[in-house]
């Protein structure tokens, strides 16, 4: 792996969408596409502030799209892919195999990448996007506010799954992640861990269910292992709670202080399909 490109999500319409998430955290539209003769989903990519990393919306451009086959299983609009550059495309595929997966879809050229996936079914619930460019992206301007929210940064993505142990040898054998910490939340009955993805300021967390009425296993339950959030510091908790409600908003759970980190989230259902949670660095935290 070289870096993180972007995350990825399927809307229902990618305007409208990419609206929300620029009004809402900042997210900075940068440019769209239509589907090609060779493609039926159109999209657009929006720049992250603080993360150098972009968010990609796509939607389907005919009913039978693999993007709208995934709105009718997931009930709507969510995370879909997260995509990487590697250095060389067909070591990439070669070391996939080697591995003992194979690469979805093998090796595609769509104009402006050479790109392979390795599938959900592989990786334990997420879309790979493994890709090197033709040549390098234009400059463009960069400069993503914070939205609503006052959004600083996004700090990682998240994963729910069933046996965490598996999905750590996972990441550290296939893209060289290192585990970074560990911790468990009797009260919410899940445990989970941090790791550090190579290249990149994004992390990678992976939470498991400890008993059954906990909320990732209900996320599990009723979806399946995969992305569950994506996680962004703001600059004021109190603050962001504050601006969504003026946007009409009720923050989900409230403003949650544990004693370590004060916390809200923003539900899928005022996002547009994906729920971010919104929290503030404590004060020994910051620089």
């Amino acid at each position: 792996m070289k870096r993180v490109d972007h995350i990825s999500m399927a809307a229902p319409a990618w305007q409208p969408q990419a609206e929300i998430l620029e009004k809402l955290l900042g997210f900075k539209f940068l440019h769209s596409w239509k589907a090609g003769p060779h493609s039926d989903f159109d999209g657009s990519v929006s720049q992250v502030r603080g993360t150098e990393i972009e968010f990609e919306v796509i939607s389907p451009s005919r009913p039978d799209s693999f993007v709208q086959k995934y709105l009718d299983q997931n009930g709507g609009g969510g995370l879909h892919h997260i995509t990487v550059e590697v250095h060389d495309i067909h070591e990439a595929a070669a070391e996939i195999e080697r591995l003992g997966m194979k690469p979805f879809g093998g090796i595609q050229n769509d104009g402006m990448w050479h790109l392979t996936y390795v599938h959900p079914k592989d990786s334990g619930g997420i879309l790979w996007q493994l890709f090197v460019a033709h040549k390098p992206a234009p400059e463009a301007d960069r400069n993503a506010g914070g939205g609503a929210v006052n959004l600083q940064r996004v700090d990682h993505v998240s994963m729910a799954v069933t046996d965490i142990e598996r999905q750590i040898e996972w990441q550290q054998r296939v893209f060289g992640c290192e585990l970074e910490g560990r911790w468990e939340e009797e009260y919410l009955g899940y445990h989970g861990a941090i790791m550090r993805i190579p290249g990149s300021l994004l992390k990678f967390e992976i939470i498991q269910p400890s008993r059954s009425d906990s909320f990732v296993q209900k996320f599990i339950d009723t979806k399946r292992q995969g992305m569950h959030h994506v996680c962004c510091e703001v600059a004021s908790v109190e603050e962001a709670a504050a601006a969504l409600r003026a946007n009409g908003i009720e923050p989900f759970g409230g403003i949650i202080d544990n004693g370590w980190k004060k916390h809200t989230f923003l539900h899928p259902k005022d996002s547009g399909g994906v729920l971010f949670q919104l929290f503030e660095e404590p004060p020994a935290a910051r620089p």
